[in-house]
């Protein structure tokens, strides 16, 4: 027999924004129905960027300790909504690309429904909307009324199941963000064991980049690796207090964690430094640096030979380096991103590619 499950797959939220702020699609809509035989054993959550996208695989290991049974699996993706262009693609999401589900090394065919309705599953069918219903005189391409259900039938055998999953989307910045994302982890509590009994979560989302956070199913940096995790105290962001910031080099940001009851979804995001992006030359007593070289990189000319002496230095402080100039160092101290490292050896040739141009554009004032 079939029955709908909502899989712990459920949609990494495409972010769409309005001209004055930020609106999300989130994948969130649940039906409350638990598959009483089928416990998710590990999970391994990859979240990476590539440019303007983000790109998603999630590894699991079921296990199904009855006889084999085949699922009806179903992916919720919210429409995006904003100042957007919401118009489905052939019956899909405009935003999402590359969806697959592979069981058991197994490339799985699936449907894409469009429905209206949180109670979408009736009398053993999904009950979805014709394109000319979803598309009809109502229809508002910045808020439309319907989600998408990407749904595909699952042949669980005795024993473990090994299931891959793997999509993409764009990712979206606002007035106010870089970029922002949700990721719904709760909905594994629905599956026998109400837990992940191993979970792992990787954030690559570049090399030497800065984002924050949010202490929403952890309480510490305890279970996370690879990286640099700082902890506020009595620090608001965006409303939000004490959230975690995180500073990467060259290595992919890790939490990980068995008997993983999630209570709150995953929110990741980086607010955008107006002040630094607005400013056309670099004067060390009116900015503060970020760590994230897109918001410093247009910055080539400086005020004065202390400020020149202190950008040029920029891409070495990112790395650690401990400056002998005292005034360098007092300026770099002062930035919540500096992580003094005292074995760190200025060299050049090892900067990235960008920086690198980037300082041989930087100009000295006494030139």
């Amino acid at each position: 027999m079939k029955s709908l499950v909502l899989f712990a797959l459920i949609l990494l939220t495409t972010n769409v924004f309005a001209n004055d702020g930020a609106f999300f699609a989130s994948g969130n809509q649940l039906i409350p129905i638990q598959e009483s035989d089928i416990e998710i054993s590990k999970e391994i959550l990859t979240i990476k960027r590539v440019g303007d996208y983000l790109h998603v695989t999630v590894d699991y290991t079921f296990m199904n300790n009855a006889d084999a049974k085949e699922i009806l699996v179903g992916f919720e993706a919210k429409s995006p909504s904003g100042d957007v262009d919401g118009t489905p693609i052939d019956g899909k999401h405009p935003f999402m690309q590359d969806f697959s589900v592979m069981v058991n090394n197994e490339l799985l065919p699936f449907e894409v429904a469009m429905v209206n309705k949180e109670t979408y599953y009736v009398n053993d069918e999904i009950a979805s909307l014709t394109e000319e219903e979803a598309l009809g005189e109502h229809f508002e391409m910045n808020y439309p009324n319907f989600f998408y259900v990407y749904h595909f039938n699952v042949r669980f055998e005795r024993g473990e199941n090994k299931i891959i999953h793997t999509y993409q989307y764009k990712i979206s910045g606002s007035i106010e963000m870089d970029f922002e994302f949700d990721y719904i982890l709760t909905a594994a509590n629905r599956w026998a064991n109400k837990q992940i009994d191993d979970f792992t979560l990787k954030l690559d989302l570049g090399d030497y980049t800065d984002y924050y956070v949010s202490k929403s199913f952890f309480s510490s940096s305890e279970n996370w690796t690879n990286g640099m995790f700082i902890e506020p105290k009595n620090r608001v962001i965006y409303e939000e207090t004490n959230p975690m910031y995180v500073l990467t080099q060259e290595d992919i940001p890790t939490f990980h964690q068995k008997n993983f009851h999630p209570e709150d979804e995953l929110r990741v995001y980086m607010p955008k430094n107006h002040y630094l992006l607005m400013a056309e030359t670099f004067d060390y007593k009116e900015l503060d640096l970020s760590y994230s070289f897109e918001h410093v990189n247009h910055l080539e000319t400086s005020v004065n030979e202390q400020s020149y002496k202190i950008l040029r230095n920029y891409p070495y402080a990112r790395r650690g380096y401990v400056f002998k100039t005292a005034y360098i160092q007092a300026y770099y101290e002062k930035m919540p991103w500096y992580q003094p490292d005292p074995n760190y050896e200025a060299k050049p040739e090892l900067l990235t590619e960008g920086e690198q141009i980037w300082l041989g554009n930087v100009v000295n004032p006494k030139k």
